[in-house]
């Protein structure tokens, strides 16, 4: 009778159900750095939670935007990719304000694996005193070299070398128009958006923003013009509700 010879593993055998875990995590990994990827430097859908853009924009939809158009930002760093296309007055961005507080890197981290579960990110909530955003979407109206004055709701709009002071509206290249009811609270009482200012001139890389519903949000009318760099993307349009359900409501 032949005898077995002695075999020594150098290895243990991996289970089955822990060796598809393993694997499962790697994919889910890899999943979610092409998310972050994509969402840092091609598309980042978002949805609307406040009524700070009506009529244009109401609370639920999702939107798509988009950094490419203007350059994408190169995460913890002030340098942006080129950009193909200049943001024109009308144009819908998506900000950094200026008083949004210094993300961490964990919270950076945490909100991108909230947004690749959900497939969705958010800004604004419905209370309006919510300070802590790290995101807003606004209006452009008003780019660098201009001249601007505000004037109860509307904005009034001198461009560079321009002599006369116009309408926003006649400006616009993208049409749009504004929310004009008063809904006054303690936090922001009808007085504060009854203003006329002085003249207001958008230095280089100075863009004036402002939300469409004007009487419930804050925007540059009370912090003053932001910065290119604060810019992050640019809105490109609703994707849900598809828009024929979306008109008729």
């Amino acid at each position: 009778m032949k005898k077995r010879k002695f075999e020594y593993k150098f290895y243990r055998e991996r289970h089955p159900v822990l060796a598809k875990i393993r694997k499962g995590i790697k994919y889910l990994m890899l999943f979610f750095l092409g998310y972050v990827t994509v969402h840092t430097f091609l598309v980042q859908t978002y949805r609307i939670d406040s009524i700070t853009m009506m009529p244009a924009f109401k609370p639920g939809d999702k939107l798509i935007a988009s950094p490419l158009p203007i350059g994408a930002p190169i995460p913890f760093t002030h340098i942006r990719l080129p950009g193909f296309s200049q943001l024109r007055r009308g144009d819908v961005v998506v900000l950094t304000p200026p008083y949004a507080e210094e993300e961490s890197l964990l919270g950076r981290t945490i909100r991108w694996m909230a947004g690749f579960f959900s497939f969705q990110r958010t800004w604004e909530t419905r209370k309006t005193t919510d300070w802590v955003r790290s995101k807003v979407i606004k209006r452009v109206v008003g780019l660098p070299g201009d001249t601007i004055r505000v004037r109860n709701l509307e904005l009034l709009v001198k461009p560079k070398g321009a002599s006369d002071y116009v309408s926003e509206f006649s400006l616009a290249y993208t049409p749009y128009t504004i929310q004009r009811d008063f809904s006054s609270t303690e936090e922001f009482p009808q007085e504060l958006y009854r203003m006329e200012s002085e003249e207001i001139f958008l230095h280089e890389n100075e863009y004036f923003v402002v939300s469409d519903h004007r009487s419930v949000a804050l925007d540059s009318r009370v912090w003053g013009a932001i910065r290119w760099e604060q810019i992050r993307s640019k809105v490109l349009f609703v994707y849900w509700p598809i828009p024929s359900a979306r008109n008729r409501n």
